[in-house]
């Protein structure tokens, strides 16, 4: 009775079906692949927007879209003027004209700015302008009004024997009435009432030449641009708070529609920068913000991406090369993987419709994980297609079911495991590493697939070349059995002799796995611990300007959100006096100015009145007013700018009035001169008495800053101490948060709690835990992976044991050579795990298949060897280049860890887990085996020893 045939397995059918229909499989393949290139090419969008990168369901990410959403300056760019440190200090005027220069130039990139801003306008604000000063500011501007009521009444109050012009001159020139400067609050100091007398002189020259102009009084005396109006800040990075910033803001239009808009649109702004800088060499210019930070590492990301990737795709070429001595299987690898990649994007396309700035990298993850599985696949066919003549394999069928049966179940468990690790990201709140784990985890399969149809069909049509001394294949259909040589002797199919296998000694077994637990273990006793460095800004290259730039902004703070003032007010009550708080910012600084000016700005009463129209007669008066004044300034040492240029005005407009064309003409230009001056100072006066605090004429880049378009108020919590380090960072938010707990219940309910500071804190807490989460998920599914595949405890712990002799030595050698765990290259742990844990999957699968057939053998190094060699290369340069290559440090360190990790599991593997091996194979084989039972099948599967 003939014996049944077993059934084939699966793997074993699909390549008995490629490998008879070739080019009908490869025709499908190309025709999916082409499909999914010109789908990808036309719908899968690229989105450079970081708020995508984590879950909006998240109640601390969700409430700061909320905010960026209802406050979009967060979203800004700046430009940050400085003045040189070896360049003499700019004067006032220069300041205030390069700022000018800046927005008026970004203004003229409308297509891609929706708002540029630099200053708030003084005159918009009316009489409310004193409401959004400091404090400090308020009061000191109070006590100089009261001192000024002399002059005020000299403006303001009529006088029989002179106009008030030649009135307010002789104060100021202190010949008027015995008072002194002093007594006009302007101090002994005549350069003190320079810029007052400026202002007025230039005013006056410039309306007896027959252009009305009024003096701006609002700016009189400003000794920095925030006096007006311009975003004038202190230094962050400066200590000593001595060194300032001009800023100009600029929102950008959104454009993450690819990962070069947002790039393209900062470029235009340095552009336009570096064009009206020109004029002003005593000053640097530079751009930073949120938006510069994203588009920087778009670009360097990108750069350093395709540089890697390019670099990593030839060394592996290379290594294919010369490790599978053939320059068509290399290629055939290559296009495999390309075919690989295309269907990538497919599914891609299919699940997400586009790609982020983590899933991008899903190209490097397939180089350097899933090359792996073609690697394997190619090295078992090249050893099937070249066998010598004494075991010849004359058909493409024999040969593709003798490579699956051989490396079928170890590269499948290895894929599902890898792709495991990448698809476990899925139930993190880490949108980012989500669709990077999804796109990734997919896209292994997907080669892998592609490794077991394009591959053998394009292998069966094209296979390769035997060389004089190897059996050529041949590709024609075979018979249903296989060909087997006849014995010459005897007439019975001949049996190979088992391979010599070397034996190793008990000694020459247990020197690496000694050698290796020793150095683990001096190596932890003595070696420094590798840190954790939360630091986002520590990720990126260090000489981008946005990064060198952005610790000199106040960009960190905590936001209180609320649409109830008192509710705002209890908030600000609870968190004012707190140490780690330096100051708050809200609307409700402008109600305790108001408050505080209705209490004591009592001012003396003046008797406003309109003046009498200035008789020609008295031009002469006036005259001799202003130069007696000009000669005062004159005299003065030591000499000031503002005196120089307040004596200069003040002798033109003495020319004027002293040889005027048309003396009633000029008589007429000067009273209406005067009566503008009147009306200014009792403007001046209206801002100590505002009627309430109104929001409806606030100019933008003030009212924007402080209450939403719906009514919410934000009250910023700005930091005492540099949250660039992590321990202020934790600390600021740790005692924020419960302060405000400790509210009322009805009005802690009213208020939210954002913020930058509080959204990296939260942001980065949860990402770190996800990791973790995805860490222990992986080892979970591998380990259950494997044990599914093996069927057996002992192999399974086994081949899951190069990840825990590997991984400790990984953080070895980190703390050695100075390497800190951060938010990059701790992601890349769970891929590490899922990428490596194949070098102990295959390992036991040899062992396996020494056990299975005797004629395996297991000698000092043979293909298995070979193969698992050549994917350990593959992985380490994939990721290798990026630490060799990368600018940017995120990417530098994933690439140092994944090169690191990579080659410290395959040197576990094959110092201590391979010797293991050999020696318990020889053990087995040696042992006894009880009557009617094989030895060396002892503890395998059946569907082992089947295979």
């Amino acid at each position: 009775m003939p014996r049944r045939r077993r059934p084939f397995r699966p793997l074993v059918r699909l390549a008995l079906l490629v490998a008879t229909w070739p080019r009908i499989t490869l025709a499908v393949c190309l025709t999916i692949t082409a499909v999914s290139a010109i789908e990808s090419f036309r719908r899968l969008g690229l989105s450079a927007d970081q708020n995508k990168l984590y879950s909006p369901t998240v109640p601390f990410f969700r409430d700061f879209l909320e905010y960026v959403r209802k406050f979009p300056e967060n979203e800004a760019l700046y430009v940050l003027i400085e003045a040189r440190p070896d360049a003499p200090p700019p004067t006032l005027d220069r300041w205030t004209a390069a700022a000018d220069a800046i927005a008026a130039r970004l203004r003229q990139l409308d297509t891609r700015l929706r708002s540029v801003e630099h200053r708030v306008s003084l005159d918009q604000l009316g009489d409310q302008a004193l409401l959004f000063d400091e404090p400090a500011t308020v009061k000191r501007t109070v006590d100089e009004t009261r001192q000024s009521a002399p002059l005020l009444r000299a403006v303001g109050e009529p006088a029989a024997n002179a106009t008030r012009v030649e009135r307010v001159f002789g104060l100021l020139s202190g010949n008027l009435f015995g008072i002194s400067l002093g007594d006009l609050g302007l101090g002994a100091d005549p350069a003190e009432s320079a810029p007052l007398s400026y202002e007025l002189a230039r005013s006056l020259r410039a309306s007896l030449d027959g252009t009305p102009v009024l003096p701006d009084l609002m700016t009189v005396g400003a000794a920095t641009p925030a006096a007006l109006g311009y975003f004038w800040a202190p230094d962050e990075s400066d200590l000593t708070r001595k060194r300032h910033l001009l800023l100009v803001r600029t929102t950008p239009r959104e454009n993450y529609a690819s990962l070069t808009g947002m790039s393209e649109t900062v470029e235009a702004v340095r552009a336009a920068v570096r064009d009206a800088a020109a004029p002003f060499p005593e000053f640097t210019f530079g751009v930073t913000g949120r938006p510069a930070l994203e588009a920087d590492e778009m670009r360097t990301t990108d750069r350093d991406s395709t540089r890697a990737e390019i670099v990593a795709l030839i060394c592996v070429f290379v290594g294919l090369v010369v490790v599978l001595r053939s320059v068509w299987l290399a290629l055939a690898a290559e296009l495999a993987l390309g075919v690989g990649v295309a269907w990538t994007c497919g599914w891609a396309t299919l699940t997400l419709g586009e790609l982020n700035l983590l899933s991008i990298v899903f190209f490097l993850a397939l180089i350097g994980i899933g090359m792996d599985y073609l690697v394997q696949v190619l090295s078992r066919y090249r050893a099937e297609a070249t066998r010598p003549n004494r075991h010849p394999r004359r058909h493409a069928r024999q040969i593709w079911v003798a490579v699956f049966r051989q490396v079928g179940p170890s590269v499948t468990t290895a894929c599902l495991g890898a792709a495991g690790a990448f698809l476990v990201s899925l139930f993190t709140d880490f949108r980012g590493a989500a669709s990077l784990g999804l796109i990734a985890g997919g896209g292994l399969i997907l080669c892998l697939i592609a490794g077991y149809t394009f591959l053998p069909a394009l292998l069966t049509v094209v296979p390769l070349r035997a060389s004089k001394h190897q059996t050529r294949v041949s590709t024609t259909p075979h018979p249903r059995h296989p060909v087997v040589t006849p014995s010459p002797s005897a007439g019975r199919p001949a049996v190979a002799p088992r391979r010599r296998d070397s034996t190793p000694s008990k000694l020459r077994t247990w020197i690496g796995p000694a050698l290796w637990i020793t150095l683990l273990l001096a190596g932890y006793g003595l070696a420094p611990r590798p840190n954790f460095n939360p630091n986002l800004l520590d990720l990126q290259a260090e000489n981008l300007e946005s990064v060198q730039l952005i610790r000199k902004l106040p960009t960190w703070s905590l936001v209180v959100l609320s649409n109830d003032l008192d509710a705002l007010r209890a908030a600000r009550a609870a968190l004012a006096s707190s140490p780690v708080v330096g100051r708050t910012e809200s609307i409700l600084s402008a109600h305790d100015n108001l408050a505080w000016l209705r209490d004591n700005a009592k001012l003396p009463e003046i008797n406003w009145s309109t003046p009498h129209p200035v008789p020609p007669s008295s031009l002469p008066r006036i005259a001799a007013a202003t130069a007696n004044l000009a000669a005062v300034y004159e005299r003065a040492t030591p000499q000031t700018d503002d005196l120089r240029r307040a004596a200069t005005e003040l002798r033109a407009a003495d020319k004027l009035l002293r040889t005027p064309a048309d003396p009633a003409r000029a008589a007429s230009h000067v009273s209406e001169w005067e009566q503008g001056v009147v009306d200014r100072f009792r403007d001046l006066t209206k801002l100590f008495n505002p009627a309430a605090v109104d929001l409806t004429p606030l100019p933008g880049e003030l009212k924007d800053h402080l209450v939403a378009a719906d009514g919410t108020y934000a009250l910023y919590l700005y930091p005492s101490q540099d949250l660039w380090r992590q321990e202020n960072l934790i600390r600021f938010v740790e005692t924020i948060e419960p302060a405000l707990d400790k509210l009322p219940p009805d009005a802690r309910a009213k208020l939210t709690l954002t913020g930058i500071a509080h959204n990296i804190y939260h942001s980065t807490t949860s990402i770190r835990a996800s990791f973790y989460l995805a860490t222990a998920f992986a080892l979970g599914l591998i380990v259950l992976v494997v044990l599914i595949d093996l069927r057996h405890v002992g192999h399974t712990l086994l081949a899951v044991s190069v990840l825990a002799l590997g991984l400790p030595m990984l953080v070895l050698l980190m703390g050695l050579f100075g390497i800190d765990w951060n938010f990059a290259n701790f992601f890349g742990l769970p891929i590490l795990i899922g990428a490596a844990h194949e070098y102990g999957v295959f390992m036991v699968h040899r062992y396996r298949e020494s056990l299975a057939d005797p004629r395996r053998g297991w000698p000092k190094w043979d293909v298995a060897d070979s193969a698992l060699l050549l994917c350990a290369f593959v992985t380490c340069s994939s990721f290798g280049f990026f630490a060799l290559l990368a600018s940017h440090k995120g990417l530098m360190s994933l690439g140092q860890v994944m090169a690191l990790g990579s080659a410290c599991i395959y040197l576990a593997t094959v110092v201590v887990v391979r010797p293991i091996l050999k020696w318990n194979l020889h053990r087995r084989a040696s042992t006894p085996a009880p009557e009617g039972r094989q030895p060396i099948a002892h503890g395998v599967s059946r569907g082992t020893k089947n295979a």
